[in-house]
């Protein structure tokens, strides 16, 4: 019973790691950028919630809403400021590398000479209850408010994003041009948008992963840089560019994690990440959902 307790526990934390994991993914699979500054909008958005749930006592759901808001205006300024002049003089890839790091550490630190580099915990949220799942020989497998609440709420965003990209024009658009940007370009589609659009989304499913693990956990100014190498070693494993990949790949993570804290030691969670994904990558380089693309000379 106490295996499956943590398999439960595991669920949201693993839903939280998805939506980096799918903000991540989505940059690189559409524009070809490691987004390294992915991490520190997560972490951001996460002090934007804890402001508004401490100083403006607002709800969890306003407080999600608008650090989302935040989250993806922020991507789209460090678009906007460190990557679109590299795209206009035509950068090589590396470049683009550089900058992130570079943009990266100076928001983390900025951050910590802000808001200083204790740790915060959330206040709370909404009223906390237990809900049973299962009950064996008398033990029983329970589930809490809040986790249930995360839960819903990322399905409910993986669910819309899933519509947004297969039934809407732009959505269809992002598709295609995680296959080909250029080509996309010559047919008449605004790349520079769809770009925007692109960054706009993957800060917005940070904002919303950043308030997540606010809530379960607390917050730090260094809470990005782990949290962004986790979302992507989930995205490899999951299958660069694949949205389901991306979020079979967060849950299996966090349950993993939960277990590994529960019957190993707490000092191997951080660990286990990149070491499923050296194992995925031997098996299955491409990852458990992605695809080997051809190319044509």
């Amino acid at each position: 019973m106490v295996f499956l307790q943590q398999i439960v526990n595991g669920l949201a934390l693993g839903g939280t790691y998805s939506l980096i994991a799918i903000g991540w993914t989505t940059v690189f699979g559409v524009v070809g950028v490691i987004n390294w500054t992915h991490g520190e909008v997560y972490m951001i958005s996460a002090y934007i919630g804890y402001f508004l749930v401490t100083l403006a006592h607002l709800g969890l759901i306003p407080a999600l809403m608008v650090s989302a808001l935040v989250g993806g205006t922020l991507a789209m300024l460090i678009d906007r400021i460190c990557y679109k002049p590299l795209r206009r003089t035509d950068a090589p890839k590396l470049a683009f590398f550089i900058t992130a790091l570079g943009a990266s550490t100076f928001l983390r630190f900025s951050a910590t000479a802000l808001w200083r580099p204790d740790a915060r915990s959330y206040p709370k949220v909404m009223e906390f209850k237990l809900v049973k799942l299962l009950e064996i020989n008398k033990q029983v497998v329970t589930i809490n408010s809040l986790q249930l609440y995360i839960i819903g709420l990322t399905l409910i965003i993986m669910v819309l994003l899933q519509l947004f990209l297969t039934k809407s024009r732009m959505g269809r658009a992002m598709l295609a041009a995680s296959q080909d940007l250029q080509t996309l370009s010559l047919m008449g589609v605004e790349s520079e948008r769809l770009i925007s659009l692109t960054f706009l989304i993957s800060g917005m499913l940070g904002g919303v992963a950043g308030v997540f693990m606010g809530v379960l956990y607390a917050i730090n100014p260094m809470m990005g840089a782990l949290a962004g190498l986790k979302g992507w070693a989930v995205a490899i494993m999951g299958g660069v560019g694949s949205i389901t990949g991306s979020m079979i790949g967060g849950v299996f993570l966090g349950i993993v994690e939960n277990l590994v804290s529960g019957f190993v030691s707490t000092g191997y969670r951080d660990a286990i990440a990149f070491t499923i994904m050296i194992l995925v990558l031997l098996v299955k380089p491409t990852g458990l959902l992605g695809f080997k693309f051809e190319e044509k000379v």
